[in-house]
């Protein structure tokens, strides 16, 4: 009898593989069906092992990170999701931190200022991993991961190790541009001595103006769209008076309009539907094409 593929790949490496794996409880909007197989390497080599079986085996890849910009569709992921918890290489060297891409934000800033380093403070309260931030280069308040980023190591598609530096990618507004396929696996940041006390100050001037501005008190992805050049996408649909817009338990929330959340048990399809309206009603409105921010994966 033929080996089921979980079978195969979790005799191949170190770490964890589940068939089937629901997805939901890996993202930050707890929304989504099933993954054919949830692979969580146990190192690089492992990586490496993984994306060559999905490559054998025709299956493509998606790396969750920490799941804080991704919406999973209520069919679910027709491949490989790789979660990267055991990247979690977080150190000091001179005046830089080189974090692994499984280290959570919080957890970074908070070491940071315990060494002192300042530079990074503007991502308090971005949720997600070095990862994921890295990958989509995640910021807020006018400040971005790329801002103090020096190198990023990569595992690519045909499973090569690369170390690209600040200046290989052509980083932008929430993209980083780099290789299409690969996997982050560690970053690193140069970094400013300070004060810590100063630095947790910020931190937490950061943290203050993010929950009076933001629904945390609910699961969401954070910003469903993209601001569009010098506008904001969250003014343009409050504009067009959709805040409170309710499908099923998913509603554009009424605190911040550039936020879809869930109030308990929504659907993808749900939370789509209320992005095309959006989107529909601000076109009308304003003129204005909004771009999806979060990414959506899975099966219609």
């Amino acid at each position: 009898m033929t080996e089921s593929p979980a079978k195969r790949l979790q005799e191949a490496i170190r770490g964890q593989v589940v068939a089937d794996a629901p997805l939901g409880p890996y993202t930050s909007f707890r929304i989504g069906g099933p993954a054919t197989l949830l692979a969580v390497p146990a190192d690089r080599e492992d990586l490496k092992t993984v994306l060559a079986f999905a490559k054998s085996e025709r299956l493509p890849v998606h790396v969750l990170g920490g799941g804080s910009n991704t919406l999973v569709r209520d069919a679910g992921f027709r491949g490989i999701a790789i979660r990267l918890n055991a990247f979690q290489v977080l150190e000091r060297r001179d005046n830089d931190i080189a974090a692994g891409a499984g280290v959570r934000i919080g957890r970074l800033l908070a070491f940071g200022c315990r060494q002192g380093l300042s530079g990074l403070e503007v991502l308090s309260g971005v949720p997600g991993t070095v990862g994921g931030a890295v990958w989509g280069n995640a910021g807020a308040w006018g400040g971005a991961t790329a801002d103090t980023l020096t190198t990023v190591d990569l595992v690519t598609a045909s499973g090569d190790e690369r170390r690209l530096s600040r200046s290989d990618s052509p980083f932008r507004y929430r993209a980083s541009g780099l290789p299409e396929g690969s996997v982050v696996v560690q970053a690193a940041f140069a970094l400013a001595p300070d004060d810590p006390a100063a630095i947790r100050r910020r931190i937490s001037g950061y943290l203050v103006r993010r929950n009076a501005s933001q629904p945390v008190e609910y699961r969401s992805a954070g910003s469903i769209f993209k601001n569009p050049p010098d506008d904001y996408a969250g003014r343009l649909v409050e504009r067009a008076g959709l805040k409170g817009t309710r499908i099923g338990n998913a509603m554009i929330s009424t605190k911040h309009g550039n936020y879809i959340v869930n109030l308990g048990g929504a659907r993808a399809a749900d939370v789509l539907a209320l992005a095309a309206i959006a989107r529909e009603r601000v076109r009308t409105i304003a003129g204005v094409e909004l771009e999806l921010e979060i990414k959506v994966v899975g099966e219609e």
